[in-house]
């Protein structure tokens, strides 16, 4: 399949362009899609989780891209995203900005994203947000990873 906007050749369940970042599907469409399940390979890698263990607000679980399966407790005030070798949560992937979104626990202990004028965006279930409380089950897209939020169950 190839990108409506720029002709990048994608996956065949791509939602978005990882080029561009164009929408590849019309929002009205009523079509189910199935996505297939990829495991992580055998090579992986856990990341390092900072913070206290179990004190999570949620999670973040990769869903789509090269870390499909990871799992990143949000256990600090603000976890960060994006390229960088400092970031919480490395996406390595030239799709993502260096620095390219925050989690933020808030004072109530609901976590938001808010995007840091990334190149590509950040988008909450399709759609492109500068900030927004997150929800259990939204889909995040950063480059070409979608990642779960999953809110903790206290």
């Amino acid at each position: 399949m190839n990108c409506r906007r720029c002709g990048e050749i994608l996956n065949a369940n791509a939602n978005y362009c990882w080029s561009c970042g164009a929408r590849q599907h019309d929002s009205a469409s009523t079509e189910t899609v199935a996505i297939p399940v990829v495991s992580a390979p055998e090579t992986f890698r856990p990341a390092t989780v900072r913070g206290p263990v179990g004190s999570h607000s949620g999670q973040l679980v990769v869903a789509t891209g090269p870390q499909a399966g990871s799992r990143f407790d949000l256990v600090n005030e603000t976890t960060t995203t994006g390229r960088h070798e400092s970031s919480d949560v490395l996406l390595d992937d030239v799709s993502v900005s260096r620095h390219h979104a925050v989690f933020t626990r808030t004072s109530s202990g609901r976590i938001t994203v808010r995007d840091l004028n990334s190149l590509n965006g950040t988008y909450v279930n399709g759609a492109r947000v500068e900030e927004t409380t997150l929800h259990s089950a939204d889909e995040v897209q950063i480059g070409k990873f979608k990642l779960v939020f999953w809110e903790a169950t206290l």
